[in-house]
């Protein structure tokens, strides 16, 4: 069935009636009624899409598409970067997207949900056209974004997209990674050791590479030379038998790890505690030393993109742990907000501490969701 046809059909659906005079039903209502996981996923790709098409213009309707998932909440908030990651793939095949045409498409947003998941999906989908040029070229194509989040989640996403035109061999996806500029291989690199962990699970278009190594102590040694960032999303992605809620529970399942192995499982495990930063902080200040520097570099900040009087409260919040926090927090918030965030709102050390950080928000970040 062609777009147009399909477009006017499912508009028609949701008009109200005009012989009963029936109440235009909510967005999204076909898939939040059903309670098979994998049904619903399959409805929300589908309708999501079909939005997204209907508006003709997915750099200005992910936005949108942003706010309107806050309003539904459920599953479909919580899981929209995932599912944008293929609605980004179909749209990026069905639209002959390149490199040459990226920036059209990617979504004027700094959200990291939907808009986020987009836009990583556009690059998953150039994976072919990427590996002709071993990345240099993608890696441009990221760099011409126009602000900074947006290039690192397009660098992520070069990562994720490495790993599927070679076929889930994370060696030779991590080696192309290397060949990029110092400020962008780290974060490809993330990227790739992401999609390997998802792949564990067949989960997102991946398939479970044939003899896998599951265990990051393993994978994350240092063989593929990047530890801390292999680490960072293993926990998401490999849920662990215990949660971690606290200090003890980080310490408990990084038990043996010393140095950059260590620091990297803290980062990942720290990742998991919550989605809400304030509660993440508030378990990084249970640790000390080291251990806290490396809990801090797993609190969600970018989720409060759009939100500065939080922002500040959340950073105010490192008087607790130290200088490394003002510090790191004081960087990325200054990614989230594409360098707007003042650290002058801070005094002393904190001040110095975060004014250090923001001066390095275009270097590799390493750790960042």
């Amino acid at each position: 069935m062609k777009w147009p046809l399909v477009l006017s059909l499912v508009a028609a659906a949701l008009l109200p009636s005009p012989a009963t005079g029936a109440v235009r039903k909510p967005w999204l209502w076909q898939c939040t009624q059903i309670h098979n996981a994998e049904a619903q996923y399959r409805c929300y790709v589908r309708l999501l899409r079909l939005d997204i098409e209907a508006s003709g213009d997915p750099a200005r309707e992910l936005p949108r598409i942003d706010r309107r998932v806050v309003a539904v909440g459920g599953p479909l908030e919580a899981g929209c970067h995932v599912l944008m990651h293929e609605v980004g793939r179909e749209y990026g095949r069905d639209h002959h997207v390149t490199l040459a045409t990226l920036q059209r498409y990617v979504p004027r947003s700094n959200n990291p949900n939907c808009s986020a998941g987009f836009g990583m999906g556009l690059v998953m989908y150039l994976g072919p056209e990427i590996l002709r040029s071993g990345g240099a070229a993608a890696a441009q194509a990221c760099a011409r974004l126009p602000t900074r989040y947006r290039q690192y989640t397009c660098v992520h996403g070069l990562g994720h997209a490495l790993m599927r035109a070679y076929h889930g061999d994370l060696g030779q996806a991590v080696r192309a990674c290397r060949k990029l500029r110092a400020d962008y291989a780290p974060d490809c690199a993330q990227g790739a050791f992401h999609d390997y962990w998802i792949s564990l699970r067949g989960a997102d278009g991946t398939t479970r590479p044939r003899d896998a190594q599951t265990s990051p102590r393993v994978v994350c040694d240092g063989r593929f030379t990047y530890v801390r960032p292999c680490w960072y999303r293993y926990f998401l992605e490999q849920p662990i038998a215990l949660p971690i809620r606290n200090g003890a529970d980080l310490r408990r399942t990084c038990r043996g790890l010393t140095s950059v192995q260590r620091f990297g499982c803290i980062s990942g495990a720290a990742l998991t505690v919550s989605t809400d930063p304030f509660e993440q902080i508030r378990v990084c200040s249970e640790l000390r030393g080291h251990d806290a520097d490396a809990c801090v570099r797993g609190i969600a900040d970018q989720a409060l993109a759009g939100e500065p009087v939080r922002q500040v409260a959340l950073i105010r919040r490192c008087r607790a742990i130290g200088a490394d926090c003002y510090s790191w927090l004081g960087r990325t918030l200054a990614v989230v907000t594409n360098g707007a965030f003042r650290c002058s709102v801070l005094v002393s050390q904190g001040r110095r501490a975060c004014l250090a950080g923001r001066a390095h928000m275009n270097a590799a970040l390493v750790t960042f969701s």
